[in-house]
């Protein structure tokens, strides 16, 4: 009864109407949404690449645990791969306190979104890691 069972799966897979390359994508797409879960809010951020210091101004367009999607105007400087340093902003309403929290954290960029609309960037740790700043 088992193997008729296995043989019913395998081929409920095999006869599915996609191409390999089409299952991988779609696979690899709810993989990647289920992976964290993202906050669509928008906060201000600050960062540059490491070693450079003219820091380059964006808003998140959505932000989870482990990566973040900004939307900014000055993408010239900045390729996938890039080590950065960034400064999120989080509004007292958002946080409680009675200013603005600066949260510091490095991360690295993992893709250029559009043409010079965002990017996507990866922590290097988790945003719990971020340290809080004056700046």
């Amino acid at each position: 009864m088992e193997a008729s069972l296995y043989k019913h799966r395998e081929q409920d897979y095999c006869a599915a109407p996609y191409d390999i390359r089409e299952r991988t994508q779609i696979l690899g797409e709810l993989a990647d949404r289920r992976r964290n879960v993202r906050l669509s809010r928008r906060f201000s951020v600050k960062f540059c690449k490491e070693g450079l210091y003219f820091p380059v101004e964006g808003v998140t367009e959505n932000i989870g645990s482990c990566g973040a999607l900004i939307k900014l105007n000055d993408l010239h400087a900045f390729q996938i791969r890039d080590r950065i340093i960034l400064t999120l902003f989080l509004p007292p309403s958002f946080s409680g306190q009675e200013t603005t929290i600066g949260l510091r954290g490095s991360a690295q960029i993992i893709r250029l979104v559009g043409y010079n609309e965002g990017v996507a960037v990866e922590f290097t740790g988790s945003l719990k890691q971020f340290k809080r700043t004056n700046d």
